[in-house]
């Protein structure tokens, strides 16, 4: 069953409370979100997969649920600064940078469990299919 547009806003009003916890469901795996603390004084909300956050899921694809492209951020970095990248280009010129620096303009794509604020939670997990919201009734 899809979750309805009143369940996402009631969802979205949860997750920027004090204490949230809200439970999906996304084939064999259980998604937990509650708020965990980044630093002092701010506080992130972090995407559990089956009540977990494992390590060794950010080194490769073949220990972690096949999940997470999908509930966890999405981050790009760049591999050199724009900075370096005129350094680069200064030094070399523009068509040897680009032979011998092959990776020049590359970014680097990986995923992260935690979320700054509940609104972009939301709306990465409006798109996912077949997501089921699991009642508080049931996990209490």
């Amino acid at each position: 069953m899809s979750i309805t547009k009143a369940q996402w806003a009631a969802i979205e009003t949860e997750l920027k409370g004090f204490l949230p916890t809200v439970n999906f469901k996304l084939g064999d795996d259980e998604i937990n979100i509650s708020k965990v603390r980044a630093s002092e004084n701010k506080f992130e909300l972090g995407v559990f997969i089956n009540g977990d956050i494992k390590g060794d899921w950010y080194l490769g694809e073949k220990v972690r649920p096949a999940c997470i492209e999908q509930v966890w951020k999405k981050k790009t970095k760049a591999i050199y600064s724009p900075k370096r990248i005129k350094e680069i280009e200064k030094a070399w010129g523009k068509r040897l940078a680009k032979k011998e620096f092959t990776n020049l303009h590359d970014k680097i794509t990986y995923h992260l469990p935690y979320f700054s604020k509940a609104s972009i939670l939301v709306r990465q997990f409006k798109k996912i299919e077949g997501l089921e919201l699991i009642p508080k009734k049931e996990t209490e």
